[in-house]
């Protein structure tokens, strides 16, 4: 059941379920996450299920907005707008990422030279506060500092349950065309200019040595010599560097990392038999993270095995533009990923929210990696995600919250605003309720 009545329903409901509660009890949504914290600690705090806030309530093609519970994933978003030639000025590129999460997250995508993060696509926001009020939020209305600070607030200011967002004109197709660059510098240029150039729709890097670095540049088109396979056929990230031209379907690009989880499943015989013949429904990231996460809880209850060697390097940091070759060059020298790539994009900001400290107008280098990495046992736990935290810090930078983090509190609080958070947090949810941003992103299990 969707649309605006639908909603309202569904919140008198809530509202009804929380007077019966009690506002001294926490609320904390329980629907799929795409947080990934290194170390699971588990909470103790009461659960609010909003899940069945996750449908799409209305279109405006003409205005180019939509609304949209918070819980409605960018896969559900597209298939409403794409067949009206829209989609939300970002989509993060796996499936199940959900509108709300990366709004109060930091959402990111190959566009975002263009149109910054996905909270900058926000209009307004209905969000649910700790002691069950439901406040309307816009940058202009009496609630415009908690509008400003919903990204990188990860739920701890309250809880988006409905959205209007802005969304852009899209066609049915993508051209990929990728260049192999000759070294850091080629990389970053190259990169740099497509930034400044009006027919290029997206940007995206892929680093795997100083020999191996490529940038893709793409672009919307209506009509196309033929479509690649990227579900059975093709491993995207492998098919890019292969063929200089790509063309994809529009949805098929804006989730070209989801059937493989990145470069997350396996490259061996029987993982080539499970992409020809696995089910759609089992060829997705939610799927995967399901999995691995029940995986991991299995193998945790045995003895020491292999797997002990490895641990994560999921990670995104931004810096300012004239710092991009250090953090590159600092990276590839540090960490070895075992031939998977680092992914980079440039990012212009389009405002600074408070919570999240970035300049608008200025043009940001953002890296990612989304892989296992061999330990290094005689340097203690996550000592990769350490040092380049650190470089990136040191260099002016900032990094996403999704994953691990292992600042003290005075440097996180420095880095994130932290004064500016204390009094939206005395506001906002003045008894406590819900986690702090420090408890939530570095001690607690997000």
């Amino acid at each position: 059941m969707n649309g605006p009545d639908a909603f309202a329903i569904r919140k008198a409901k809530l509202v009804s379920r929380l007077a019966a509660q009690g506002s001294s009890a926490g609320i904390r949504k329980r629907s799929s996450s795409n947080l990934f914290r290194y170390k699971r600690r588990p909470g103790a705090r009461p659960v609010l299920d909003l899940r069945e806030f996750n449908h799409v309530l209305s279109t405006d093609a003409q205005a180019r907005t939509i609304e949209v519970e918070g819980l409605a994933t960018f896969e559900v978003i597209v298939d409403a707008t794409l067949p009206r030639g829209l989609v939300p000025l970002i989509t993060p590129e796996l499936k199940n990422i959900t509108i709300a999460g990366a709004t109060v997250g930091i959402g990111i995508e190959s566009n975002s030279f263009r149109h910054g993060f996905v909270h900058d696509g926000l209009l307004e926001a209905e969000v649910l506060l700790a002691d069950g009020r439901i406040v309307t939020c816009t940058p202009d209305n009496d609630h415009a500092d908690l509008f400003q600070a919903l990204p990188n607030s990860y739920g701890t200011l309250g809880y988006i349950l409905r959205a209007r967002m802005k969304l852009m004109p899209a066609a049915p197709y993508v051209h990929l065309e990728t260049t192999h660059c000759k070294g850091v510098d080629d990389f970053l240029e190259t990169m740099h200019a497509a930034t400044r150039r009006d027919n290029v729709d997206f940007i995206e890097g892929m680093v795997y040595n100083g020999k191996r670095m490529f940038v893709t540049l793409a672009r919307f088109s209506d009509r196309v010599p033929r479509v690649d396979d990227i579900l059975r056929e093709n491993i995207f990230y492998k098919l890019i560097e292969r063929e200089r031209d790509v063309y994809l379907t529009t949805k098929d690009y804006l989730f070209r990392y989801d059937p493989e989880w990145f470069w997350n499943i396996p490259e061996t015989g029987p993982y080539q038999l499970y992409r020809r013949y696995a089910p759609a429904s089992m060829r997705r990231s939610g799927f995967y993270k399901r999995y691995t996460e029940f995986k991991h809880r299995l193998l945790a209850a045995m003895p020491k095995r292999a797997r002990d060697l490895e641990e994560p390097l999921i990670q995104d940091w931004e810096v300012p533009w004239d710092k991009a070759a250090e953090l590159l060059r600092f990276t590839m020298r540090e960490a070895d990923l075992s031939g998977k790539p680092w992914i980079a994009t440039p990012i212009r900001p389009v405002r600074a929210p408070t919570l999240y400290p970035v300049a608008p107008g200025e043009l940001y280098f953002n890296l990612g990696c989304y892989c296992q990495v061999k330990k290094q046992p005689d340097k203690g736990d996550y000592y990769y995600t350490k040092i380049i935290d650190r470089k990136c810090f040191d260099l002016g930078g900032i990094k996403m919250l999704y994953s691990s983090t292992f600042l003290d509190e005075d440097e996180f609080n420095r880095i994130y605003n932290g004064a500016a958070y204390a009094a939206l947090k005395a506001k906002y949810d003045p008894t406590g309720a819900l986690k702090t941003l420090y408890e939530k992103c570095v001690m607690g299990d997000g």
